[in-house]
């Protein structure tokens, strides 16, 4: 048996546990692709005060991993090894304070975006179009149809791997394309935004455009992770990821049940449940054919962990 499963098992011994722990956990239901390794130690967290003792107690030897919804996350098939974290129902409050919405980290963005409708608060439409949390969301500056977390962020509440409570205000340096410069290492808690009034019909309506073009552009009911790749910097080409991968004709690439979306050309669709590693494959067999062909190279934007 392992030395971080030794500690916890310990652990649960000698203390109240507020949560859930299980060994060996199975991740593949954790990624919206469908398949992936095992976590050595999974942890349903549902306080704060139980987190910090367990990230103090632990030997810092031992990995800490956090995990979301896992809308755009692959775990390899050799699994994560160490400690996985992953926030429980009681991080999924909304509330109004100060002309500002608290939201514990594992709320999802579309049940923001809808008591933001019920609320009458405008500026976070664009979160009906993100699936996953909103700490996830503003661990990698989310946005689409227009928006993102960065403008509309005030702060964050959040316990770094170590086990030290952090308070994150917004700064110039804080937020870039699809990246948050202050994620790494960090459990983001509680979420502060920008609560601005605006007429419920608008928001209604706004919210639905984005909601219709979503359907139409994304796919649906199939095991996907997202956008796959990031757009590029506008001073290397003008070109979106997805132009780049029908331009080299890399959305006709078929993998082993693992394929470009005939709806968005950035969307992989996962038809396998064998390996993780085999969607890994193919992103790096498309970017390579990318770099080949135009000379740019795309990043992921669908995190990896785990070993192979």
């Amino acid at each position: 048996m392992s030395e971080v499963i030794n500690f916890f098992q310990y652990y649960e011994k000698h203390n109240k546990l507020d949560g859930c722990l299980s060994y060996n956990h199975s991740l593949a239901k954790s990624s919206w692709l469908g398949v992936g390794g095992q976590a050595e130690v999974f942890y349903l967290c549902e306080n704060n005060e139980q987190l910090i003792d367990i990230l103090n107690e632990l030997p810092s030897k031992f990995k800490r991993t956090i995990i979301g919804q896992g809308s755009n996350l692959l775990i390899r098939d050799g699994g994560i090894k160490g400690l996985v974290i992953k926030l429980g129902k009681k991080y999924q409050c909304i509330g109004l304070e100060d002309k500002a919405l608290t939201i514990g980290a594992a709320a999802l963005d579309k049940v923001v975006a809808r008591f933001c409708e019920k609320n009458s608060i405008g500026g976070l439409e664009f979160l009906s179009g993100i699936p996953g949390n909103i700490g996830g969301a503003v661990a990698m500056n989310a946005g689409c149809f227009g928006g993102e977390i960065n403008d509309v962020f005030i702060s964050a509440e959040g316990i770094d791997y170590l086990g030290n409570v952090c308070n994150i205000n917004k700064s110039v340096s804080l937020f870039e394309y699809r990246k948050n410069n202050n994620a790494d290492n960090i459990i983001f808690t509680k979420i502060k935004l920008n609560a601005i009034n605006k007429k419920q019909d608008l928001i209604k309506e706004k919210m639905d455009e984005i909601n219709d073009k979503r359907s139409l552009a994304q796919p649906k009911g199939i095991r996907t992770g997202g956008s796959t790749f990031k757009n590029p910097d506008s001073k290397i080409t003008l070109m979106k990821a997805w132009e780049l991968i029908q331009k080299t004709e890399s959305h006709k690439i078929l993998f082993d049940g693992v394929s470009f979306s005939a709806k968005h050309s950035n969307f992989i669709e996962n038809r396998q449940t064998n390996s993780a590693n085999r969607i890994e494959d193919f992103c790096n067999l498309v970017k390579n054919n990318i770099l080949d062909k135009l000379g740019i190279e795309l990043d992921l934007e669908i995190k990896i962990l785990g070993e192979r």
